[in-house]
C-alpha cells in the first residue's frame, strides 16, 4: 500500500482526533462504551464470537494489554483507516478529488468516533471492505470474494445485522444485472421487482416491526439529557408512517430548537448542515449532467437508492430519540455513503465527458 501525502495527512488527522477524543472530548462528555471495552468489563468468553459487545470487550482488553493507554486506540484507528482506503483506492481519483473525499471523511464526529476503541471503528472497516468489493463488481471485475471480504461480512452479521437489508439488496442487484447483462429497461424492471419484494416483506412483518418500535424507547433514558420524549411512535404503524421524517432527523441529529437549548450541540448541527450541503451539491451536479446527456443510468441510480433508503430506514429507530446516538451510529455507514456517492458521481461525469466528446466529433 503506497500512501501519498493526502493519505498520510489523513492518517495524521485521525491520530489528532484520537488524542482529541481522549483528552478533550472525553472530558466534556462520555465516549460511549469505550472504557467498558478497554477494560473488558463486558467480556464473556462463551459468546464473544457472535455478541458484538463481548467481542469489543475482548479486543479492547487485548489492545490495552499489548499497547497500554492511550495507544490502545491505535489498532482501531488503523482498522477504520484501512476500511476507508480499501474502498477509496478503487476509485480513479485525481489528487483534487481525493482531497475532497478525504475532507468529507475528516469531519469531527466521524474523526472522533472512528479513531478510538469503538464499534464505529469496526463498522467503518467492514463497510469499507464490503464497498470495495461492490465497486469491483460494478466495474465488472469477475473475481472471487477475498478472505478479508468474508471476514467483513462476518463482522457485519455480528455488529449490524440490520444493514444486511441494504448490503444484500445491492449485491443481488449487481449480480443479476451482470449475470443477465441487463440493459436499461431490464435494470429498471429489476429495481421495480426489488421495491415490490421490499414492500411485501415490510407488510408481512409489519406487526413485528411495529411491536419492536414500541420497545425501543425503553432503551433511552430521559435522564440522559439529550434524549427526546417519544412522540414519533405513538400509534400503531407509526414506525412506517413517520419513517421519512425519522430517517432525516436520525441522520441529521440535533434540531434547531435543541441547539438553542443546548448550544454545545450546535457543532453537530453545523457539521450535519455541511455534510447535507455537500451531498446535495454532488447530487445536483449529477442531475445536471444527466439532464445534459438526456439519459439516466438506472443501474447507479438503483444502487444509490437502495443504499440510502435501506441504511437510513434501519438506522433511524436507533437515532431518532437521541441526537447524540444519531450522530454516533451514523458513522458506521457515513463513509460508505460518501465513497459510493462520489463513485457514482464520477461514473456519471465520465459518461457525460464521453457523450460530449462524441457529439463534438
Amino acid at each position: 500500500m503506497i500512501i501519498n501525502k493526502y493519505w498520510f495527512s489523513f492518517l495524521l488527522i485521525k491520530i489528532a482526533y484520537m488524542f482529541l477524543a481522549i483528552y478533550v472530548y472525553g472530558n466534556i462528555t462520555t465516549l460511549g462504551d469505550t472504557y467498558t471495552y478497554i477494560y473488558g468489563l463486558k467480556l464473556d468468553y462463551d459468546n464473544f464470537w457472535y455478541f458484538s459487545t463481548s467481542m469489543m470487550s475482548l479486543l479492547g482488553l487485548l489492545s490495552t494489554s499489548i499497547f497500554g493507554e492511550p495507544l490502545t486506540h491505535f489498532p482501531f484507528l488503523l482498522l477504520s483507516f484501512y476500511g476507508i482506503y480499501y474502498s477509496v483506492s478503487r476509485l480513479k481519483l485525481s489528487n483534487k478529488d481525493l482531497f475532497i473525499v478525504l475532507v468529507l471523511l475528516s469531519f469531527p464526529s466521524f474523526g472522533i468516533w472512528t479513531s478510538i476503541v469503538s464499534k464505529e471503528s469496526i463498522g467503518v472497516f467492514y463497510m469499507g471492505v464490503i464497498l470495495g468489493y461492490f465497486i469491483d463488481l460494478m466495474e465488472n471485475k469477475n473475481r472471487k470474494i477475498k478472505l478479508i471480504e468474508y471476514f467483513a461480512l462476518y463482522l457485519l452479521f455480528v455488529f449490524k445485522v440490520q444493514y444486511l437489508s441494504a448490503i444484500l439488496s445491492i449485491w443481488v442487484y449487481i449480480k443479476l444485472s451482470n449475470f443477465f447483462n441487463l440493459k436499461g429497461n431490464g435494470k429498471l424492471a429489476l429495481l421495480l421487482i426489488h421495491i415490490i419484494i421490499a414492500i411485501f416483506f415490510l407488510y408481512y412483518f409489519r406487526d413485528l416491526i411495529n411491536e419492536i418500535s414500541f420497545k425501543l424507547p425503553n432503551h433511552f433514558s430521559l435522564d440522559g439529557g439529550s434524549t427526546r420524549e417519544n412522540n414519533i411512535w405513538v400509534n400503531d404503524y407509526d414506525v412506517f408512517i413517520n419513517a421519512p421524517y425519522g430517517m432525516f432527523i436520525g441522520f441529521w441529529g440535533p434540531t434547531f430548537s435543541e441547539i438553542l437549548e443546548k448550544p454545545i450541540q450546535s457543532f453537530a448541527f453545523i457539521e450535519s448542515f455541511i455534510i447535507f450541503s455537500f451531498f446535495s451539491y454532488f447530487l445536483f451536479k449529477a442531475f445536471i449532467l444527466v439532464v445534459n446527456i438526456k439519459r439516466i443510468n438506472i443501474f447507479y441510480f438503483s444502487i444509490l437508492l437502495m443504499a440510502v433508503v435501506w441504511l437510513l430506514f434501519v438506522h433511524y429507530p436507533f437515532g431518532v430519540l437521541n441526537p447524540g446516538s444519531a450522530i454516533r451510529y451514523r458513522e458506521n455507514f457515513y463513509g460508505f455513503l460518501v465513497v459510493l456517492l462520489f463513485y457514482i458521481y464520477q461514473k456519471i461525469k465520465l459518461r457525460y465527458q464521453v457523450e460530449k466528446s462524441s457529439f463534438s466529433y
